[in-house]
């Protein structure tokens, strides 16, 4: 398992040597693993949930943002954004899941057709199951907070 200091020096490492005049940092997010902010040159990675990866994980993970930072903004995960991940080592695919951070989200979605979904905050409005949308059901989703906060990890 990836520590917090090493995921931040590896980081600092790694965009150094392939956005020069980038930033690296380490950020709070609970639903994502890494960012690539074009508007400050900045890539960051969630020091909580980095925690639940092992080093070569950690190192695809900012390999993936540092695409992102390679590429113009709007190349999202497409052909070019592939094409220079690739080049500069990444193996991954668009996501890399981690499931043990969704074990400890406190808050527990399901929509009347039974599909799941996880949260760490509450959200602030009403929120539509993505499956019963494309379905053309109504999948509303209904809240159940699981009262688990921020899990310890082992």
């Amino acid at each position: 398992m990836a520590t917090a200091a090493w995921s931040l020096e590896r980081g600092r490492a790694l965009v150094a040597r392939h956005l020069p005049g980038w930033t690296f940092g380490l950020d709070h997010a609970r639903e994502r693993l890494g960012a690539c902010h074009h508007a400050t040159r900045r890539i960051t990675v969630s020091a909580y949930l980095v925690a639940y990866l092992a080093d070569d994980e950690v190192d695809q993970v900012l390999l993936h943002e540092i695409a992102h930072g390679l590429c113009d903004p709007r190349a999202g995960h497409g052909a070019t954004w592939l094409r220079v991940a690739r080049r500069i080592g990444y193996t991954g695919g668009r996501v890399i899941e981690v499931p043990e951070a969704r074990l400890a989200a406190r808050w527990l979605g399901r929509c009347a057709a039974g599909h799941e979904v996880y949260r760490h905050r509450r959200p602030s409005g009403p929120v539509r199951c993505a499956p019963c949308v494309h379905a053309h059901r109504p999948g509303v989703i209904t809240w159940e907070d699981r009262g688990l906060g921020l899990l310890a990890r082992g």
